[in-house]
């Protein structure tokens, strides 16, 4: 019998003691499976929208620790169901106090980059709080140089306490995703989750670049 991508045989032992076949249909998951089998990941989350993304970020880190381990001049992260080599997590959150969802995760995975890789950029963190005026406006210009000095001086951004910088305003798509373009990781795949008029926004940017879309509902 020929099984699909989702299908297998296996088998158990009953309490008679007789070893049965087991035939198993599944998991079917949401889009977010397909993170595993991309090359250049790009993960964005609105507000709440982290969360489908936090046991996912845990288990490539999990996976990326596991492989420097046992191949540390590797630069892919393979494995036969798992081909990273890039990973871009964007959270976007309209206040500071949002942040604090998730910190504690976001604090794990930098230290654990950290250990496995100093200065490495496989997992990249890209924060933005749309309450904060942007740098583009003249009002904000005095407070972010003045944010800019105490985050070099403390090596940690002021808003989260995270090594990374904590950017005011909303993302520019065409910036952002122009740069992911310009690293060259291999094929991207963009995972949102948040607001529907967003996602129609990231979409159409990820269309103009010809990166495959996946939209998750939560």
């Amino acid at each position: 019998m020929e099984l699909g991508e989702n299908q297998q045989l296996c088998s158990i032992k009953v309490s008679s003691g007789w070893v049965q076949q087991c035939y198993i249909d599944g998991p079917y998951g949401t889009p977010t499976r397909r993170i595993f089998t991309s090359e250049h990941a790009v993960l964005i989350g609105a507000g709440i929208g982290i969360t489908p993304f936090a046991s996912i970020l845990q288990s490539i880190m999990y996976r990326y620790r596991q492989r420097k381990q046992s191949c540390p001049e590797r630069e892919t992260l393979w494995d036969e169901d798992m081909a990273l080599r890039k990973v871009d997590f964007i959270w976007i959150n309209r206040d500071q106090q949002h942040f604090e969802w998730f910190l504690d995760l976001l604090a794990a995975l930098e230290l654990q980059q950290e250990e496995q890789e100093p200065g490495g950029r496989f997992l990249e963190l890209h924060l933005y709080m749309t309450s904060a005026l942007g740098r583009s406006d003249v009002k904000a210009v005095g407070l972010q140089l003045a944010l800019d000095l105490l985050a070099a001086k403390e090596q940690k951004d002021s808003i989260t306490g995270l090594r990374t910088r904590t950017q005011p305003g909303r993302p520019d798509w065409s910036q952002v995703l122009g740069r992911v373009a310009e690293e060259r990781k291999g094929k991207v795949h963009v995972f949102f989750c948040g607001s529907p008029a967003l996602a129609k926004v990231v979409r159409v940017h990820c269309e103009r670049f010809g990166f495959r879309f996946f939209k998750e509902n939560f």
